[in-house]
């Protein structure tokens, strides 16, 4: 079969795919087949790294260039390539280059200039040709041999219940299915797979529709998140939020005295009489392991046990406790004993006091003077019990607000039920008299950004998450988070994360507001993040020269474009020129050399260097294992900095990994 006829075969099959599956083929032969695929997923907070692997097997008589045309995951972009060759008769894995798509694409075909030459090495290209679609070529796959390729894919994950989910198709060709080894990013953190807890390491088949896999970050009671702000060149900037609150934002107190109030006067009507009971039974239900007494109060105050006893005795009470209504609503004489009480606990241990009335009380009992009452330092609940669906909201309307917002508690009303039935959902609802389980009055800010365009809602509960992703005009210096844990204030300050940004940079060729972008803003982001664009594609190859045509056929397998038109299958080679300078040979022999110079530790780095013309213009990383490495990191990132780059490095951006030895 030609080339051009197999790969429109391969552009033909891959758009009919209904199921996202992808295509592998030889260009020359159908003997090149796939034998293995294997993928090393590391979750982590906000986003996925997927580390793939695929081996081919040519069963052909003749050297051919494997071709892979991959549907991605959603909102996957490609982030990294990697060629398994040989150096020195030894495996070595010739890591890629993120150039300009043109210049990827004639360094992959051959350098301009040179003729006749057989190929020196491995070579392999991956390119876009559309959102979550690209192509990964790969070259030579000699005849009765394997040939391994890895490239590198990040994902978003979506924040729910305490968990950040990655949700994924079958992943693979129709007649091999990937193989997925998954670890956490970070220590403490816990996996699971399909809503069961799974260990880092555990191997599995994405051979099924979908499948789940989810992270739980270590428990922590602080909001986690990130933000940044990146600069796009043109006079906007793009700016990425992530806010989690964790899956428990509060614990319930341990070893708590706890004093609850229930209001037995007769304005109390008889219905609410049994909601309060209802409630109270919920509330003690969370206090296993406290002390509590319970008084009753109309125009006197009654205690229910004279001392505090266990919670369960009290809750047992409460399951026979008949309130008799009589006159009289004195709940400053039961604040005051309550306050009493608690104040001659030991000192150290959580106090509550939960008043369960309709707040309907004599005239001469003022906030001020029911706020004198409160000095035990105990946090004060005041529930206005209504029959219905279990329900509590913040009621903002009370005289008595003020006084009570003073303890760290609230006024709720608090719709409660004794059915049977209702009784689990009793439970949950009033946890929240417990520990809070939300943060109220919910307000985001992001200076520069006008906040009426801004919708977060006035809550964020345990275990939800807040995402903004946006194109804006001005710059955007920090978010600022605030509200309340109950009365509490709270305030958190986001400022701007570079390795947020660089992720951003990267993810937003999988997002809606990939449409938006010019093709200059494409460039600036898709270097700043590492990856695969309508501009841009890796390219890795072992050093040497090139020729112009090794029998990959000329005209079968477009190789990228720096336009972003990049359907171009089928539409011949590169439209660059080449360049003989070898740019990773003069930085490997310059960081090498500094690399000798550095202080003794570490045999071997990887340094990451980003230029523009002949500048460098960052030093991402300088990644060494061993004794004495910040040292070494140093000594290495400051040589990567101080390199005066000859004018053969003419690329507007380029991104090498370099990798030294000593």
């Amino acid at each position: 079969m030609g080339s051009l006829a197999g790969a429109a075969l391969l552009l033909g099959a891959a758009g009919a795919r209904a199921d996202g599956l992808d295509a592998v083929e030889g260009t020359h032969t159908t003997a090149l087949v796939e034998k293995a695929h294997h993928i090393a997923l590391r979750l982590d907070r906000g986003h996925a790294e997927l580390v793939v692997q695929r081996t081919v097997h040519n069963g052909g008589a003749r050297g051919d260039q494997a071709v892979f045309l991959l549907n991605l995951p959603q909102g996957a972009v490609g982030t990294g390539l990697a060629s398994l060759g040989i150096k020195s008769g030894q495996p070595f894995w010739f890591r890629g280059d993120l150039m300009a798509a043109d210049a990827a694409a004639a360094r992959y075909q051959g350098l301009a200039g040179s003729t006749g030459a057989q190929p020196s090495g491995d070579s392999a290209l991956l390119s876009w040709r559309s959102q979550g679609f690209l192509a990964l070529q790969v070259f030579p796959c000699a005849p009765g041999q394997p040939k391994t390729v890895e490239y590198t894919l990040r994902m978003p994950t979506t924040y729910r219940e305490g968990r950040h989910h990655l949700t994924l198709p079958r992943v693979g060709t129709e007649t091999l299915a990937a193989t997925v080894v998954v670890s956490a990013a970070r220590p403490g953190d816990h996996l699971f797979l399909d809503g069961k807890p799974i260990s880092p390491g555990t191997t599995f088949q994405l051979a099924q529709d979908e499948t789940d896999l989810a992270l739980a970050p270590r428990p922590s009671l602080a909001l986690d998140g990130a933000f940044s702000s990146s600069l796009l060149g043109s006079g906007r900037e793009l700016v990425a939020l992530r806010i989690d609150a964790p899956a428990r934002l509060s614990e319930p107190p341990r070893n708590a005295r706890v004093v609850v109030l229930l209001d037995a006067s007769r304005s109390l009507r008889e219905s609410e009489g049994a909601a309060a009971l209802a409630a109270a039974r919920a509330y003690l239900a969370h206090l296993d392991g406290s002390l509590v007494e319970v008084l009753t109060f109309d125009r006197e105050v009654h205690a229910r046990h004279g001392r505090f006893v266990p919670a369960a005795r009290a809750l047992a009470d409460l399951d026979k406790l008949v309130l008799h209504r009589k006159n009289g609503s004195r709940i400053d004489g039961a604040l005051a004993r309550a306050d009493a009480l608690l104040a001659a606990t030991p000192a150290g241990l959580p106090r509550r006091i939960l008043a369960l009335t309709d707040l309907h009380t004599r005239s001469a009992l003022t906030p001020a003077r029911l706020g004198a009452i409160l000095r035990s330092g105990a946090v004060v609940h005041v529930g206005l019990p209504a029959a219905g669906s279990p329900g509590l909201t913040r009621d903002e309307g009370s005289p008595f607000v003020a006084p009570v917002r003073a303890t760290g508690g609230l006024v709720w009303t608090a719709r409660a039920s004794d059915r049977p039935g209702d009784a689990s959902e009793m439970r949950r609802v009033y946890e929240e008299w417990v520990r809070p389980l939300r943060i109220d009055h919910l307000d985001v800010q992001l200076p520069g950004l006008d906040g009426s365009e801004l919708d977060f809602g006035e809550q964020l509960p345990e275990g939800k998450g807040l995402e903004l992703l946006r194109l804006h005009g001005d710059h955007v210096a920090r978010a600022v988070l605030t509200g309340e844990l109950w009365a509490r204030p709270v305030r958190r300050v986001f400022t701007a994360d570079q390795a947020h940004g660089r992720l951003w940079s990267a993810l937003v060729f999988g997002t809606e507001l990939f449409d938006s972008l010019t093709e200059p803003e494409m460039t600036v982001l898709a270097f700043r993040g590492g990856a695969v664009s309508p501009v841009t594609s890796y390219v890795a190859s072992a050093p040497g020269e090139r020729p112009m045509d090794v029998g990959l056929g000329g005209g079968g397998m477009g190789y990228g474009s720096s336009s972003c038109r990049m359907t171009g299958i089928g539409h011949g080679g590169p439209t660059g020129s080449g360049n003989p300078f070898d740019h990773r040979a003069f930085l490997r022999a310059a960081l090498e050399k500094a690399f000798g110079e550095c202080p003794a530790g570490p045999a071997s780095a990887r340094v990451t260097i980003e230029t523009t013309i002949d500048e460098v213009i960052d030093v991402p990383s300088v990644k060494v294992v061993g004794k004495e490495v910040v040292a070494v990191r140093e000594c290495l990132a400051e040589a990567a900095w101080g390199l005066a780059l000859p004018l053969d490095f003419r690329e507007r951006f380029a991104r090498y990994e370099i990798e030294v030895s000593r």
